[in-house]
């Protein structure tokens, strides 16, 4: 019951800072140029239709040397998403944080960070150094998964969106959570990929 009590109130402090650094993405110093150009804006705004049925797939690349890879399929019915996500190479029989990441201003597009993000020179690009990059959290994938003895999760779930989720290809999903110096961190972020549009199967 301890380490339950213990594990609830780390994922209850990682919520509140993912929350918490939502203001970080107007911070012009570290913001990177994410502008879209003049066509992709054209196209953001016809695809923001909540009428718009369409696929998308990401391709999941490591972060932080975690060795994690895999691939997710979304799939967007009007005001709903359903999610396949595979991933291999995780912390085996830990739960794994998971989102749609990005920014509400839709003439800005996530993308996931690069190492120059890791400001403070330790080796790691951490939640809050990412957040510049990668946006806030649209779309919290849960429940989030357990990896199983080899690293390995399976995710299938629905989720309904707002328009701040949209267009979905501006954004990106991140996978968190590894150990750190001995201790697992279940915020820092472990592998991300660019949301693409996979068709053009209409409004």
């Amino acid at each position: 019951m301890k380490k339950l009590i213990q594990k609830t109130t780390g994922y209850m402090a990682a919520a509140a800072i993912l929350v918490s650094f939502n203001a970080c993405e107007q911070a012009n110093d570290v913001t990177p140029d994410a502008a879209l150009s003049a066509q992709n804006v054209a196209e953001a705004h016809q695809t923001n239709s909540m009428n718009l049925h369409q696929t998308y797939t990401v391709q999941l690349m490591e972060l932080n040397g975690s060795g994690v890879s895999g691939m997710a399929q979304i799939d967007l019915m009007g005001d709903m998403i359903e999610v396949d996500l595979e991933a291999s190479g995780l912390t085996p029989e830990m739960e794994h944080m998971q989102h749609i990441h990005g920014f509400t201003d839709s003439n800005k597009n996530a993308v996931c960070p690069p190492m120059s993000a890791d400001t403070d020179g330790d080796g790691l690009i951490s939640l809050v150094e990412g957040i510049p990059y990668y946006g806030a959290v649209l779309v919290p994938l849960t429940p989030y998964p357990m990896a199983d003895a080899t690293g390995m999760v399976d995710f299938m779930n629905s989720f309904s969106i707002t328009r701040a989720a949209r267009p979905m290809q501006n954004n990106v999903i991140v996978v968190h959570g590894m150990y750190v110096d001995g201790v697992y961190d279940p915020t820092i972020p472990v592998a991300c990929g660019q949301i693409k549009v996979m068709n053009q199967s209409g409004k």
